[in-house]
């Protein structure tokens, strides 16, 4: 760990030996911090004018990693440092855009956009661009989080109708909070967020057997639909063969009709009893839909009663940790917004 906390063992011989060394590590610790040593070792290499090895070390991250933000703005910034801006504009905006909403990604877009904007207004326009829509997005969905006057902390925990990416970029502050970290505001609301991410489980598979039968009952009623119209025409052909009947006649024409309807009632039969079949299942569906329905609200007051406890430290999370991202976002906004104007009236004629 000593050359991602102790600026005298920054070199790359001691980064060298870390990454050795950590593969002593257990594999979800060996990930994460093998990625911050290769960080580290790329951001040494471009101190070195070393662009190329940068970005094969840098190539070893993976995207989904914790490092996957940070990995991309330094391949883009190795691409500026060597005035490749073509390159350089495309993983800035590929990065953004891959890890959106967020200030650490955000903020790197800013930089970048600040130092083009002397040698190349076009990038540096573009770079503001992407971080003035982002964060205007961005805010737009927190407004909608807090329209009611307050957070629900389900919408944040689980999804729900606010933006996933934002949804989560906010559960990551919260996660990362400096004061107040989510996860360990107290013991119990450790257990509550267990308790809440099987209760999503539960909720998603009883949201599927809901849709399932609620599709079922529909198609039921088609059938029935079309079942009726069978039987209607059935009851005419019937009535038809019926008329043409002559007791007593055994010709092969009267046979014929004999034979017919004999197929005709058996197909009767089978239709009403479908239709039995159906009513019969059409009137039990909707209790098992209503039963599901309450299973799934009732899961939602469990939820809620699992915070119940510890429901001040989760709010006073949330909501600092929205007010943090919030004015990050507004500071982004008003910044890029401005720099475009800036750069705007200084390149009209």
């Amino acid at each position: 760990m000593a050359p991602l906390t102790d600026p005298a063992a920054n070199s790359d011989h001691a980064v060298d030996e870390a990454l050795k060394a950590s593969k002593a590590l257990k594999p979800a610790a060996q990930l994460v911090v093998q990625n911050r040593l290769r960080l580290r070792q790329a951001a040494l290499m471009m101190t070195n004018n070393q662009f190329t090895q940068a970005r094969e070390i840098l190539s070893t991250i993976e995207t989904a990693s914790p490092s996957g933000a940070q990995a991309g703005l330094l391949m883009a910034e190795s691409f500026r440092l060597e005035n490749n801006t073509k390159q350089a504009k495309n993983w800035f905006l590929r990065t953004a855009r891959h890890f959106p909403y967020r200030p650490q990604t955000l903020s790197g877009l800013i930089s970048a956009a600040r130092d083009q904007r002397t040698t190349n207004p076009g990038l540096s326009l573009a770079l503001y661009s992407e971080v003035e829509t982002q964060s205007q997005f961005a805010q737009d969905q927190l407004t909608t989080l807090m329209a009611s006057g307050h957070i629900d902390p389900l919408t944040v925990i689980f999804p729900s109708e606010i933006d996933n990416d934002v949804r989560e970029t906010l559960l990551k502050h919260c996660l990362h909070h400096p004061d107040l970290n989510l996860l360990h505001a107290s013991s119990k609301l450790q257990e509550a967020v267990t308790t809440l991410l099987q209760l999503q489980a539960q909720n998603r598979r009883l949201t599927e057997q809901l849709s399932a039968l609620t599709q079922k009952l529909d198609t039921y009623q088609t059938q029935r639909s079309q079942i009726e119209s069978s039987i209607t025409t059935n009851s005419s052909q019937r009535t038809s063969l019926k008329e043409q009947l002559i007791p007593h006649d055994f010709s092969p024409a009267q046979t014929r009709i004999r034979q017919q309807l004999t197929r005709l009632n058996n197909q009767q039969t089978r239709l009403q009893a479908q239709i039995a079949f159906i009513d019969q299942a059409s009137k039990s569906l909707p209790s098992i839909i209503d039963k599901i329905d309450r299973q799934s609200r009732q899961l939602h007051n469990t939820a809620m009663s699992q915070l119940k406890e510890s429901q001040a430290d989760v709010e006073t999370v949330l909501n600092k940790s929205y007010q943090a991202y919030l004015s990050d976002l507004r500071n982004l906004t008003a910044e890029s917004k401005l720099q475009r104007a800036e750069i705007q009236i200084s390149t009209s004629p």
